[in-house]
């Protein structure tokens, strides 16, 4: 029998591959940059083949992530679903808690 999943998004994710520095707020985890899964205002996912992320980790995170960018706006958010995925990899759902900049998500 099936049961219906209960969508618990508040809102939309949209399917983007792009860069993303991950720093984790405990500095004894390295940042890592990886490729984003999908996006939404609210948060992100991401493959890694890093192992040390865990429900309630605190993190740093910069969209579109580019070494010789200047202009970075980090997000402060927390790690909120972790899933094993197929050879060694780690699918990583991060909640956004906090915008640096916020009127970059608030159309201003």
């Amino acid at each position: 029998m099936l049961t219906a999943v209960k969508e618990c998004r508040v809102t939309p994710r949209e399917t983007l591959s792009e860069p993303v520095l991950v720093r984790p707020c405990d500095s004894s985890y390295p940042a890592e940059v990886c490729m984003t899964a999908n996006v939404s205002r609210s948060g992100l996912y991401f493959v890694t083949a890093t192992s040390h992320y865990f429900v309630g980790m605190n993190v740093v995170v910069t969209l579109n992530f580019g070494p010789n960018d200047p202009i970075h706006h980090e997000q402060i958010g927390d790690v909120v679903r972790i899933e094993e995925l197929k050879d060694d990899k780690w699918g990583v759902a991060i909640r956004i808690l906090m915008h640096n900049n916020p009127g970059i998500y608030s159309g201003t």
